[in-house]
């Protein structure tokens, strides 16, 4: 179930990613979120992870940001998997 499970959840925060401007204002804030959080911190440290803007508001993530994202949310979501399905004995 773990390897079937992981892959959904992945591409249902992509997808969610993806249409996040056509969503309801909230909705589309916490989805930047999951975007915007990891990279705070990434970005405060020295790490080219946003590209430049091309106007005045946010920039988006760099190539090197967006596999940063990748990496930080299937560790999340394979830990949150992993205590869901673990068994107990």
């Amino acid at each position: 179930m773990r390897k079937a499970l992981l892959p959904v959840i992945l591409v249902v925060h992509a997808l969610l990613i993806s249409i996040a401007h056509h969503l309801p204002d909230p909705i589309a804030a916490a989805i930047a979120g999951t975007v915007y959080l990891p990279l705070w911190p990434l970005s405060a440290v020295g790490l080219p992870v946003h590209a430049r803007a091309e106007a005045w508001g946010w920039s988006n993530p760099s190539v090197l940001g967006w596999v940063l994202i990748a990496l930080f949310w299937t560790t999340v979501w394979a830990a949150v998997v992993v205590g869901l399905t673990r068994r107990r004995r």
